[in-house]
């Protein structure tokens, strides 16, 4: 599996693509999809402000708050995914809150890095059809005890 990041900054933040495309990639193989083995995986990413992501918060989930992560993926699931018959596959789109993510990370006394890891890898999850559940946790924790050391 190759996967490409295609990464911008709308504000500011500490690590960029290449480590984003780390925790891409290392969240990607630990679902062990047989059906993306041999594929180019494509996905994007925008580092936004507070208030650009209470605004995509409020217009796409009818929430009036800033959040850390949002994702817009491609595929309604992985059933759906796995039907994905072409050699390059795009996932969707990632917006995330550096801004945010440094406040969580302060609330639960960890490292920037170690938060952003655990919210990009979770970000990843559901754009590959994960909806908050057990499996999609522990992939979490796994991917970040390997990437944000």
């Amino acid at each position: 599996m190759n996967v490409m990041l295609e990464y911008m900054e709308e504000t500011e933040a500490p690590f960029g693509e290449e480590f984003l495309t780390g925790v891409a990639a290392r969240t990607l193989e630990e679902c062990h999809f047989p059906f993306l083995r041999d594929k180019d995986i494509r996905l994007s990413a925008v580092a936004v402000s507070s208030e650009k992501i209470r605004e995509l918060n409020r217009e796409y989930c009818d929430k009036d708050a800033a959040t850390d992560i949002l994702s817009f993926g491609e595929y309604a699931d992985r059933a759906e995914l796995a039907e994905e018959i072409g050699q390059e596959v795009f996932l969707g789109e990632i917006f995330f809150c550096p801004a945010f993510i440094a406040e969580a990370a302060a609330e639960d006394e960890v490292t920037f890095r170690r938060e952003l890891t655990y919210i990009f890898s979770h970000g990843v999850l559901h754009l590959a059809g994960y909806d908050h559940e057990e499996e999609m946790f522990a992939i979490q924790e796994r991917v970040t005890d390997a990437c944000a050391q």
